[in-house]
């Protein structure tokens, strides 16, 4: 980070801090849709009777991109929203210089709030790492593995278990012979499907569902609002409050394959989820839910069908540089509409995040 961007920064966090005299929120729930632009959302509201985005009152834009990059990648998108800071493409967590930046989770656990990731992919992949591990490289998910297996957040949901158990065991593919799911069962309540999951009332879980990924929401019999709900139960039991982050991965997939219905299926997986967040946080009153995407995938487009066939388009296998929506409720909400830097939601997040 260069002198200019430090002062920057600096005088961002002073005048967020004098300029918002609002209430902050006790709880935070971060939901990011991996992939997920305008046009996914416009399909979801114009194809699901029961769409959450229609549940929003506040709403604004983030620019997307990276400190190296005008499109960026899921581990630089991710650790702008993660830690307040742009970085180079591919990198987790770090600046530019590969130094580790604190993040959004890791500052909750110094103020004594419990704490949650969940994915639909790998829990070492680029999204949920952003907001755990710290590395220069997203593809270094042997270490990212490790990282999270030595962290101290309270309840981890994905898949990957690939990553952390030997080769030798069924389904592992480490090469150095650790088996990290041994030293994740000291730490946490260990389970490796999502009927032992949501049967479990301990305060620390790590749950690998997949030894890859979890599988697409049209192939499984269960939805990620009900793990996010399950995840809620279980942290908002802090009398300090919490932070979660739930990510929708596969939005991402289903739009690099350009594949409509695989996308279809993700978005409503994605929007049970914010369901969750959202009755949760319209009773608590406490909660601050924010949706938004790392960026956008495919250049999606709705240019053809009619009211009961809509028909998408997309131009690119790849991320686009367009804008992505960010959705808000609850104390700082407004902080967040209008058009806004990824890192500036980041940074204003945590801002947020104090003590009561």
């Amino acid at each position: 980070m260069n002198f200019k961007s430090l002062i920057y920064g600096i005088l961002v966090l002073i005048l967020s801090n004098i300029l918002w005299a609002g209430p902050k929120p006790k709880n935070i729930i971060i939901l990011i849709g991996d992939g997920m632009g305008v046009t996914q959302v416009t399909y979801d509201v114009l194809n699901n009777p029961n769409s959450a985005f229609t549940r929003f009152k506040l709403s604004g834009f983030s620019l997307t991109q990276s400190a190296d990059n005008l499109i960026t990648d899921s581990g630089a998108g991710g650790t702008a929203i993660s830690t307040g800071e742009r970085t180079k493409n591919k990198s987790i967590a770090v600046d530019t210089a590969g130094k580790p930046l604190e993040t959004i989770i890791e500052k909750a656990i110094k103020l004594q709030k419990s704490t949650g990731v969940v994915a639909t992919s790998s829990i070492t992949d680029a999204t949920p790492a952003d907001f755990v591990a710290h590395v220069s490289n997203r593809k270094s998910e042997f270490d990212i593995a490790e990282q999270f297996s030595n962290c101290n957040v309270d309840i981890l949901i994905g898949g990957g278990g690939k990553f952390f158990l030997p080769n030798g065991v069924p389904g592992g593919h480490r090469t150095d012979g650790k088996n990290l799911v041994d030293a994740i069962k000291s730490k946490w309540n260990y389970v490796d499907n999502f009927d032992d999951f949501i049967k479990n009332n301990n305060k620390k879980i790590f749950a690998l569902l997949d030894t890859a990924n979890i599988r697409p929401a049209n192939e499984r019999n269960f939805t990620l609002g009900q793990i996010t709900k399950k995840t809620i139960e279980i942290l908002s039991q802090n009398k300090n409050g919490f932070v979660l982050m739930v990510e929708g991965s596969q939005i991402d997939w289903a739009c690099h394959g350009n594949d409509q219905k695989y996308l279809e299926g993700e978005l409503k997986d994605f929007s049970t989820a914010i369901n969750a967040a959202m009755d949760f946080a319209e009773k608590d009153k406490n909660t601050l839910v924010i949706v938004l995407a790392d960026h956008e995938t495919g250049g999606t487009s709705i240019t053809k069908g009619n009211f009961t066939n809509i028909k998408l388009e997309f131009i690119s296998r790849g991320h686009t540089g367009t804008m992505i929506p960010v959705f808000v409720y609850g104390p700082g909400a407004e902080l967040f509409t209008g058009i806004h830097k990824n890192y500036e939601i980041g940074r204003s997040l945590k801002n947020l995040l104090e003590k009561k």
